[in-house]
């Protein structure tokens, strides 16, 4: 999954290798996306992803997080029950397109072995990011007391990244005791500039978004950089948690055909997850990350158990939220409505 297994191919393990003997960026905070970018140009865009890989791996504030979910995915003890709600924020097309794992359907299967109740936020399915941050921000508030873990997948994630930028946000998001982002377009994707740089590609897509009746300003909403809507900071409550789950595939990984499509017309920029997500603005986010080694935008790496990765979080999550109990609840505007009874 995540920390290198014994299938890594031999080729992977030799990248590694070399990326942890490199001199330069020792630090995980010192690869940006323009620093990424500019090792890419040296040394390749797999060898970028590796560095960024090992650096987080080795690093005090996300390496002991992923050994840790990597331990407890592969345990088989009988599922505790775990105190909460799993409410899925579901991805783009997840009306149209189930099979895309949009819908949270996994997630909910595994949230139910721990004895969890499930809802999904009934958002558009290709909904502009305003009016789907308004719907996930009233079904949060008129949710009654209990803890909840919210689960945002892709294009969501961009949407509870607004929802979390209003001042109300603790009150908002008060029973949410984590969130856990899975491939979130939270600060954007330079595949919205690739998109409009030519006007025949354009109206193509803006015909088939007609057709099909999908908003295609929501494609504008998804922009990367100054000046667009998500280039605002991501800020979390004092009390929530936050998971945020990434692929990290070389060339190799990409079997799909899109993804490889996707990633060819960003790798100038760096390492991306073949969606457009780049890895770099992944790392800045508050929380922790867990990069799935050898798995695209869509998580679904070669030789993996994602069911796997789902009982590692749960199982991560009943541990902390026991620990922390409800005596121990954090300071906030909110926090004193956040009892967490495991």
């Amino acid at each position: 999954m995540t920390v290198v297994s014994d299938k890594t191919a031999e080729c992977e393990r030799e990248l590694l290798g070399r990326a942890a003997q490199f001199a330069e960026h020792s630090d995980w905070r010192e690869l940006t996306v323009a620093a990424l970018e500019r090792v890419a140009e040296r040394q390749g865009v797999d060898f970028a992803t590796a560095l960024l890989y090992d650096r987080l791996l080795r690093s005090a504030e996300h390496g002991p997080f992923m050994e840790r979910l990597e331990r407890l995915s592969k345990e088989d003890t009988r599922a505790p029950v775990l105190d909460a709600t799993v409410v899925i924020a579901p991805g783009a097309f997840y009306v149209e397109f189930p099979h895309t794992g949009a819908d949270g359907r996994l997630l909910r299967e595994e949230a139910e072995r721990f004895g969890c109740r499930s809802e999904v936020v009934p958002l558009a399915s290709f909904g502009s990011l305003r009016e789907n941050e308004r719907i996930l921000r009233d079904w949060l508030l008129s949710r009654p007391p209990g803890n909840v873990i919210l689960v945002s997948l892709s294009k969501s994630g961009a949407e509870v990244k607004l929802a979390l930028a209003h001042a109300d946000a603790p009150e908002v998001f008060r029973h949410v005791v984590c969130w856990i982002n899975l491939s979130g377009l939270v600060n954007g994707t330079p595949l919205v500039d690739w998109l409009f740089a030519h006007k025949l590609r354009t109206c193509w897509v803006r015909f088939l978004f007609w057709v099909r009746r999908y908003n295609f300003k929501a494609i504008h909403d998804l922009a990367r950089g100054p000046g667009t809507l998500l280039a605002c900071d991501l800020r979390l409550p004092q009390h929530m948690r936050a998971i945020h789950v990434v692929g990290f595939p070389l060339a190799r990984h990409l079997t799909n055909a899109l993804a490889r499509r996707c990633y060819r017309r960003v790798r100038h920029l760096g390492p991306n997850d073949g969606a457009g997500i780049l890895l770099g603005d992944v790392c800045r986010l508050p929380g922790h990350v867990y990069p799935v080694w050898g798995a695209d935008h869509y998580l679904r790496p070669r030789g993996c158990d994602l069911r796997g990765l789902a009982r590692g979080i749960f199982l991560y999550l009943h541990e902390e939220l026991g620990e922390r109990g409800a005596d121990s609840s954090p300071q906030g505007p909110a926090a004193s409505r956040v009892k967490v009874s495991v």
